[in-house]
């Protein structure tokens, strides 16, 4: 695993640094993963969001990846807390995994702790704008 900085678009990198605002007033930002997500904040690369390459994750994407350690694959797309209801493979943005993976790229491995233990993450594969919304959603 390399050592690298996460890649967000404005909008993302806005909507997150107020997250860590809000956790830092809340007292909450001692928690593992959303101290993780404040210090990839500060060394951030952000750009605007037609010129991120497809194959970083970001909020919306649609993620592939394997579980090393139990070799078993999963997918997930990212989300914002509220969307979370739209969907089954809807993460959280705010949970460990959704923290551990934004920001990332495919053909990365990602470790990261969650209450159950520590895993490590091969990314195979991301999608962008994998969120369709229908009227009754919004």
């Amino acid at each position: 695993m390399e050592d690298r900085r996460i890649i967000l678009n404005h909008s993302n990198y806005l909507v997150l640094k107020g997250l860590v605002e809000t956790l830092q007033r809340s007292g909450k930002l001692k928690q593992p993963h959303f101290a993780r997500l404040a210090r990839e904040l500060k060394e951030a690369i952000v750009m605007d969001s037609d010129t991120i390459p497809d194959h970083i994750i970001t909020i919306h994407s649609r993620v592939t990846y394997t579980d090393v350690d139990a070799d078993t694959t999963s997918e997930a797309v990212i989300v914002f807390p509220a969307q979370t209801n739209l969907a089954p493979d809807h993460i959280s943005i705010l949970t460990p995994l959704g923290m551990a993976l934004i920001g990332e790229r495919k053909n990365t491995i990602v470790e990261y702790a969650a209450p159950g233990g520590t895993y490590r993450l091969r990314i195979d594969d991301v999608r962008q704008n994998a969120l369709q919304l229908t009227e009754e959603d919004l």
